[in-house]
């Protein structure tokens, strides 16, 4: 293996993550859209369908056309179900993988701990990451095109600004944060959902005491669809699960930054920092296998 020089190797491991980064962020954009036009086509096929009903013979014209676009809306629920796939997801999660993993050698190669403690660290670095990416060929095809984001390496050049940068940068600029906004999402949706189920005994009641002069019952079914698809997309996105994992990270981080700091325990730097990525890693694969596990179990 050629005689890469430190910067060199630092560098080229450093884009290396940026680009794998950009193709998962990438990926999961695709997911996500795809799942929220699944759930939008099915609401829109119900309404448009349910209107198209009532409309009838004194509007034929209208009627026929919300026909159509029903018709339309449920065709294109499998195409746009595609992308929602276990192969999708499976493949999403599999280049965040990689990312992380470049990004966690980086962090070990700054803060000097093995396997990068060594004067060979340069040549340990650079095969880590072609290993890596030799097993993850089948998805290089879709880094093609990206090219690194310009921006300077982390702030490490020991542990203690490992622990500083790396440590709680991740519970106060990442964990924290995500739990949080995954607790805001899943919030939504069970109020999205609450609501338009109180709105469906609304009209149950109304059609129970009123009789059913002006058509309520074909909205009956429309929201039973809309709390289902409210309800699914919800599920698919794990927001509750991603919460809990998010502040379980974030408190593990925590206490372990403060048994070191405080004297208490830790105080091997390597074995601190192995323990660090291990519980970062932990995370990363535990949603996103439960991802993996969730989504295959909806396509059974």
């Amino acid at each position: 293996m050629a005689n890469f020089d430190a910067s060199t190797a630092l560098t080229m491991a450093w884009q290396r993550q940026s680009v794998w980064s950009q193709a998962a962020a990438a990926e999961k954009r695709r997911v996500v859209r795809a799942r929220r036009t699944v759930a939008g086509l099915t609401i829109g096929a119900a309404v448009a369908g349910s209107l198209a009903t009532q409309l009838g013979e004194p509007h034929r014209t209208a009627s026929r056309a919300l026909a159509i676009l029903a018709a339309a809306a449920l065709l294109l629920v499998p195409v746009a179900a595609r992308w929602t796939s276990r192969d999708t997801v499976h493949a999403w999660t599999r280049l965040r993988s990689v990312s992380e993993a470049l990004k966690a050698d980086v962090h070990r190669y700054l803060a000097g701990v093995a396997p990068f403690a060594g004067a060979d660290r340069d040549q340990v670095l650079l095969r880590r990451a072609d290993t890596l990416l030799d097993d993850s060929g089948d998805l290089v095809g879709r880094t093609v095109g990206l090219a690194p984001v310009a921006r300077p390496l982390p702030d490490i050049h020991d542990v203690p600004s490992y622990l500083t940068a790396r440590v709680r940068g991740q519970v106060t600029g990442y964990y924290t944060p995500m739990a949080r906004r995954m607790a805001r999402l899943a919030a939504r949706v069970r109020w999205a959902a609450t609501a338009v189920t109180v709105a469906s005994a609304l009209l149950a009641a109304t059609v129970g005491v009123l009789g059913d002069g002006l058509g309520l019952t074909a909205w009956l079914g429309v929201a039973a669809t809309v709390t289902t698809a409210l309800v699914g997309y919800g599920a698919a996105e794990q927001y509750e699960a991603q919460q809990i994992e998010f502040a379980r990270t974030a408190d593990q981080l925590t206490r372990l930054c403060v048994t070191r700091e405080t004297g208490h325990g830790w105080t091997d730097e390597e074995a601190f920092v192995a323990e660090a990525e291990r519980i970062i890693s932990l995370s990363n694969e535990g949603w996103m296998a439960k991802m993996i596990e969730e989504d295959g179990a909806a396509q059974q």
